[in-house]
């Protein structure tokens, strides 16, 4: 599995994570993952930075709130705040994804799953939160 692959099995599951309550989200996840065939050490992988991007979301909501002046969050379209927050995850918490590796592949992911101005609106706050 590429880095690329891995970040777009995180970017879902961090999409699905915004529609089930914790308990139901747990099964959603090891079904989503159970149908990629992923390897165990693959698997593990990936959970582990969930986890931890978990850990950090009340923290990464704060910076995405301070810096989308106008857009509540409860505004922002949910891929595009999944995008954000894994993005936002990437570059300021996990010391193995440069910073502009993180932005970069977030506008990237927004070019295929977001509105027609997705990646604009995520390059322009990650832009913000990352040169804080």
């Amino acid at each position: 599995m590429t880095r690329r692959e891995m970040r777009e099995y995180l970017f879902c599951l961090v999409f699905q994570n915004e529609f089930y309550p914790a308990e139901e989200f747990a099964e959603q996840r090891d079904n989503y993952l159970h149908e990629r065939s992923l390897s165990e050490g693959e698997t593990k992988e990936i959970l582990d930075k969930l986890e931890a991007f978990i850990e950090y979301l009340p923290e990464i909501d704060k910076k995405i709130s301070a810096h989308s002046k106008g857009w509540k969050i409860d505004r922002i379209a949910k891929a595009e705040l999944a995008l954000l927050r894994l993005a936002v995850y990437e570059a300021l918490y996990d010391d193995s994804v440069p910073v502009g590796v993180a932005v970069n592949e977030a506008v990237e992911l927004a070019k295929q799953y977001g509105e027609e101005n997705a990646s604009a609106f995520v390059n322009g706050i990650l832009g913000k939160i990352v040169n804080e």
